[in-house]
């Protein structure tokens, strides 16, 4: 009996869809058993263009790649009668592997992951490429008190490998920031909280998230939508205190969105 129950537990690996041409709740695509092809059609809508491979290792490890190209005048472009031509464009190309091993109850889970990260300007006085490269690994335990409901505690570090720029701008500003992004990358958190999972594919997540050391690679920390909603208010403000303006979001404060508690809906890899 505890043998069934300790084999119960769920893990947290979204498990194969069907051979065959699939459409889910965010991602539609094309399965050959433990390998698939995919795009969020919703991103592509918004001009966050983007296409995705995964393959799985086995039941408990799953390696993903998935790759965007961000046009930041698209969205705006529904509110108006004529498409503007963008002068910012973000891509990016990201690859990891994530495990989920139980013994019993107790869950062991890591992620490593990979990610190369670009801008491109097409402003004629400030036309340049900015592209880097960022390392980092997740360690979690986790202990489930019911099948469906987990314990956990996390820790996060990374750091910029490289980074390149093309031409180099005559900017002290962005000179300044690129220095210190090579000299001071490496960042640490931890986190816990409580997780509940609901069948294969939905789960959620509440907890807190504490910074040991922190670099501007923080901005790309975590795993989740919540995650990378609260890394893209840091960045908007981090981007307006280099240029010396007021930071839109100085007054934000929105529960567990901006916020050190967080809570979210997307915790499957």
């Amino acid at each position: 009996m505890i043998s069934v129950i300790g084999l119960a537990v769920k893990s947290d690996i979204v498990p194969p869809n069907p051979d065959g041409l699939f459409v889910n709740f965010e991602r539609v695509g094309y399965s050959s058993g433990n390998a698939e092809i995919s795009s969020a059609p919703l991103f592509d809508i918004l001009g966050a263009f983007n296409i995705g491979f995964r393959y799985y290792i086995n039941k408990n490890s799953v390696f993903n790649i998935s790759g965007y190209f961000i046009d930041p005048s698209i969205l705006p472009s529904y509110f108006s009668d004529e498409k503007e031509n963008s002068e910012l464009y973000f891509y990016s190309l990201s690859a990891y592997n994530h495990a989920n091993f139980n013994i019993g109850k107790i869950s062991f889970k890591s992620h490593a992951q990979g990610s190369f990260l670009g801008i491109k300007s097409n402003q004629d006085d400030n036309n340049f490429n900015m592209n880097g490269l960022s390392l980092r690994g997740i360690g979690q335990a986790g202990y489930y008190v019911t099948d469906d409901f987990e314990i956990f505690g996390a820790a996060e570090t990374g750091y910029l490998a490289s980074i390149f720029v093309n031409p180099y701008p005559d900017d002290q500003d962005v000179d300044a920031f690129i220095k210190e992004a090579k000299e001071k990358s490496i960042y640490s958190s931890i986190r816990g909280g409580l997780r509940f999972f609901s069948g294969d594919i939905f789960g959620m997540e509440i907890g807190t998230r504490y910074t040991l050391l922190d670099s501007p690679l923080r901005l790309f920390q975590g795993y989740n939508t919540t995650d990378y909603i609260y890394n893209f208010f840091n960045l908007v403000s981090m981007i307006s205190n280099l240029g010396n303006d007021e930071d839109p979001f100085k007054n934000v404060n929105i529960p567990f969105i901006t916020t050190d508690y967080y809570l979210s809906f997307t915790v499957r890899f």
